[in-house]
């Protein structure tokens, strides 16, 4: 694997090197293979947290330094030290990695609520300047990963008569997501009071 990470690393350079050579295809590109980079990075990590092959085990996990979690009685929040990532880099070991975060997540948040129909709100902040310097689509994002790691545990299902999401995004500094989960009921009660007061 250390070997393949090389392999990308050295494509990534052959594609930016010289500066004066590149290209919008040339760009392009070293973005894909900075998205491979990304998954084989996640495997590595992977390997040497659960000790794989010649790895060995370590204490100290990625998701655990990238996850936390909050709940009371009506609601929850999970927050993830990284930005829900878009369905183009879904790849399976972004997809394990996220896994793993959102599990920590809810392990750290305490006595969790169950809710018999639920509003999940997803807020994703990303940092501007540095990989998304242009404006990003919110439902580009893989909202579904996230909504499956909660479902079973704070709602019955995915369907309708469950549950209900929303997905806003903005810039910040560093990139996270924020997860809200809280009694579809409230949000139901603030926009009928938002549409009542409309004039």
């Amino acid at each position: 694997m250390n070997t393949k990470i090389q392999q990308t690393l050295k494509s990534i350079e052959n594609k930016l090197i010289p500066i004066e050579e590149l290209t919008p295809d040339k760009l392009h590109k070293a973005y894909d293979y900075v998205i491979k980079l990304r998954s084989q990075l996640l495997g590595v990590i992977y390997e040497i947290e659960h000790g794989f092959g010649s790895a060995s085990v370590t204490d100290l996990k990625l998701s655990d330094l990238l996850s936390e979690g909050f709940s009371d009685a009506d609601t929850v929040m999970l927050t993830i030290h990284e930005p829900l990532p878009v369905l183009k880099e879904l790849t399976y070991s972004v997809q394990d990695h996220w896994i793993e975060l959102m599990q920590e997540a809810i392990g750290k948040a305490g006595a969790l609520p169950y809710f018999e129909k639920a509003f999940v709100w997803i807020e994703v902040i990303t940092p501007k300047y540095t990989d998304n310097a242009k404006l990003w689509d919110t439902s580009n994002r893989a909202a579904n990963l996230v909504i499956n790691c909660l479902k079973g545990t704070f709602f019955k299902d995915d369907n309708h008569e469950h549950m209900a999401f929303g997905v806003a995004g903005k810039w910040g500094e560093k990139g996270v997501t924020i997860i809200h989960i809280l009694h579809f009921d409230k949000i139901q009660q603030m926009m009928t009071g938002f549409i009542l007061g409309s004039p």
